[in-house]
C-alpha cells in the first residue's frame, strides 16, 4: 500500500557546469558543459519519494519569476500536491549554482531567495487514520525556526518525523526539538558541527562515539551518512551499519537527498529500519549513474530490480 509523505522545504532552480576538475580558489577551469535543473533538498526529497511510490504533499515558497513557474509547473508534473507551495510577489525563486568534475564531485553555491520566507503558515495537520503512517520530512534550506516549529505540530498530529540536517545548521537545535525527531539523519560534517566535535574525528572511526552525544538530548534514532562506506543507524540499543552499493558515479549531486526521500516512502509503507535504510542506498546508488538532482531519482521498478540483481 502507498504511503503518504509530507515535505517541508526548499524549491530551487541547479544550474549545473559540469568540467575536467573542479576549481581551486580564483581560478577559471574552461571547457565545461552547463545543464539546468529542477533542484533543492526539499523539492528533491519529495520527487524521490514519489517516484519510489508515496503520495507526496510539498510545502514551501516561490517567487512568481521564471524560475517560479517552470518549478510549481515541474512538481505537479511529478505528481504530487502543490497545494502547500505559495508563491510570494516580487520573490526571486531559490537557485543553486554547481560545478561536478569527472569523477561526480561537486561544489555547490545556493541563492535561497524566496525560501527564505517560508513560515509553515496556513498547514492543515491531518491526523493518521488507525495502522496509517505519514511522515513529515524536513531539511535545512529554510528557516531554522519555522522548521522547528513545524516538527513539533508534526509530532504533535501523530506523524514519524525525519528531519535530514543538510546542508548546514544556523545554530544547535533545541533539545525540546530533537525530541520530537524520530530519525535524524546528517552526515559526518553535519554531525561534527552538531556535536561541536570534527569531521576528522568521525573519519578516523569515532562517528559512533559521536553519533551517541544527540540520543543524550532526546534524539530516538540517528542515520549518519558515510557516502560510499553506507550508513550507521545509531539507536540506544545498537549501531547498526548498512553497506553502500558500488555503481560507476557520473553525478552525485541529489544522491542524499534521493537517500532521504526514498527513506520516507518506505517507512510510510511500514517497512522496517534496516529494510528502508537498504532500499534508500539503493536508490540513492542508482541516482549517482544520472545527471542532475530530480531528474536522477529512479522509479521504484528500478529500485526493486536494482535489490533483486544485488541480493537485497
Amino acid at each position: 500500500m502507498a504511503g503518504t509523505v509530507f515535505v517541508y522545504g526548499s524549491i530551487n532552480t541547479d544550474l549545473v557546469v559540469y568540467c575536467a576538475r573542479l576549481p581551486q580558489p580564483g581560478e577559471t577551469v574552461s571547457g565545461g558543459t552547463f545543464a539546468s535543473f529542477p533542484g533543492g533538498k526539499g523539492a528533491n526529497q519529495a520527487v524521490a519519494a514519489q517516484r519510489y511510490g508515496a503520495a507526496v504533499a510539498m510545502h514551501g515558497c516561490l517567487g512568481d519569476d521564471t524560475f517560479g513557474r517552470d518549478r510549481l509547473a515541474s512538481l505537479a508534473e511529478a505528481g504530487m500536491s502543490t497545494a502547500g507551495v505559495r508563491v510570494v510577489p516580487g520573490a526571486h525563486s531559490g537557485v543553486a549554482q554547481i560545478t561536478v568534475d569527472a569523477v561526480g564531485e561537486n561544489t555547490i553555491a545556493v541563492a535561497p531567495g524566496a525560501n527564505t520566507l517560508f513560515d509553515g503558515s496556513g498547514i492543515t495537520w491531518r491526523v493518521p487514520r488507525p495502522g496509517e503512517v505519514l511522515v513529515s520530512l524536513f531539511q535545512n534550506e529554510v528557516p531554522q525556526d519555522t522548521t522547528e516549529t513545524l516538527i513539533e505540530n508534526a509530532h504533535d498530529a501523530g506523524h514519524v518525523v525525519i528531519w535530514n540536517l543538510a546542508p548546514t545548521l544556523s545554530r544547535r537545535p533545541s533539545e525540546r526539538t530533537l525530541r520530537f525527531v524520530d530519525y535524524l539523519v546528517c552526515n559526518r560534517n553535519e554531525l561534527a558541527a552538531l556535536t561541536g566535535g570534527t569531521s576528522a574525528e568521525a573519519e578516523s572511526g569515532k562517528v559512533i562515539a559521536q553519533a551517541r552525544i544527540p540520543l543524550a538530548w532526546g534524539v530516538v534514532n540517528l542515520i549518519v551518512t558515510l557516502g560510499k562506506e553506507g550508513s550507521i543507524w545509531v539507536s540506544p540499543k545498537a549501531a547498526v551499519p548498512v553497506g553502500a552499493f558500488s555503481v560507476d558515479a557520473v553525478d552525485t549531486v541529489g544522491a542524499g537527498d534521493c537517500f532521504c526521500g526514498v527513506f520516507a516512502a518506505a517507512l510510510s509503507e511500514g517497512m522496517d529500519v534496516p529494510g528502508a535504510l537498504r532500499t534508500a542506498a539503493a536508490a540513492a546508488a542508482i541516482s549517482t549513474t544520472r545527471q542532475g538532482a530530480q531528474t536522477s531519482m529512479p522509479m521504484r521498478e528500478e529500485v526493486v530490480a536494482f535489490l533483486s540483481r544485488r541480493g537485497g
